[in-house]
């Protein structure tokens, strides 16, 4: 399907992926995923609706916007998610200078409904969740699953908008935390893992290169994480050398070297720690599979 075939789909995105399930869902279904996606928000975007034939939740992942719902306006930052639903009045609409990059899923069923009542979406304002990579992965991964040809796709998904609703009712913030100093740095520092952890050598060096003090770097992820800063540090790069040893035909030592570890024994111990297999026995088996 295409966008022609879901009028509602906003033309004011500078880029956007998405997939589609059942635009014209029965009305007696107790529940289904409509559609979903991701959009860059173009700088002009904003979106006014009177009402909308579905239930939809939308996810702030990056930019700046705000939300009028119920005749109250809220401002949007990452972190941010919100839902609406039929003959709810709302208006989106994005910073100019840092267009918002947003993620949706459209949906219909008194099942999902009442779902939805019963978690912190019934309060019916936007809510900041402090897992916010989380709930980008499973948004996603609604985006591959809706997108690949599967008997089972539109079930999956099913499964996926669940995951979705209970996991944002786990780690849902009340707005002072979310525009808290400690949530900002701790994004902040995130973030910069993220991007530069081929070349960051350890935690010291992420606590010196983001201003913080590694006691608190440590605090704050103990706050707001599921795992330490030199644990996401670790499984980005072991999942690096997996890719790379799992699709290239490259030695040990080498793979060890291109992620910052020096020491190619330390690297194997830690690589089995991660995966329970050392790197040899991995790069066996993927060749096998190849």
């Amino acid at each position: 399907m295409n966008e022609k075939q879901a009028p509602f789909i906003s033309t004011q995105v500078s880029s956007g992926e998405y997939y589609y399930l059942n635009l014209t869902p029965d009305r007696h279904l107790s529940e289904v995923v409509v559609c979903g996606g991701r959009e860059q928000c173009a700088p002009a975007y904003r979106m006014e609706r009177n009402s909308f034939k579905f239930h939809s939740i939308e996810f702030v992942s990056s930019g700046r916007g705000s939300l009028t719902l119920h005749d109250r306006t809220y401002p949007l930052r990452p972190g941010a998610i919100f839902c609406y639903g039929p003959r709810m009045r709302h208006v989106i609409q994005t910073d100019p200078e840092y267009p918002m990059l947003k993620h949706f899923v459209d949906f219909s069923g008194s099942a999902l409904v009442e779902l939805l009542k019963s978690t912190v979406f019934r309060q019916g304002r936007p809510l900041y969740v402090s897992r916010p990579f989380r709930i980008r992965s499973i948004y996603e991964n609604l985006i591959t699953t809706g997108g690949t040809e599967s008997r089972n796709r539109e079930a999956l998904c099913l499964l996926l908008l669940r995951q979705l609703i209970l996991s944002v009712d786990e780690c849902a913030m009340d707005a002072e935390t979310a525009f808290s100093p400690a949530w900002q740095t701790y994004l902040r520092c995130r973030q910069h893992i993220e991007r530069f952890y081929m070349e960051t050598a350890s935690v010291t060096d992420v606590a010196r290169r983001c201003h913080v003090d590694q006691a608190y770097l440590a605090r704050l992820f103990k706050r707001f994480a599921e795992e330490t800063p030199l644990q996401l540090l670790t499984r980005l790069k072991m999942g690096k050398a997996a890719e790379m040893l799992g699709s290239r035909d490259r030695m040990v030592k080498e793979v060890a070297a291109e992620v910052g570890y020096a020491d190619p024994y330390h690297f194997s111990r830690v690589f089995k720690r991660v995966y329970g297999i050392p790197p040899e026995t991995f790069t066996q088996a993927a060749s096998r599979r190849g």
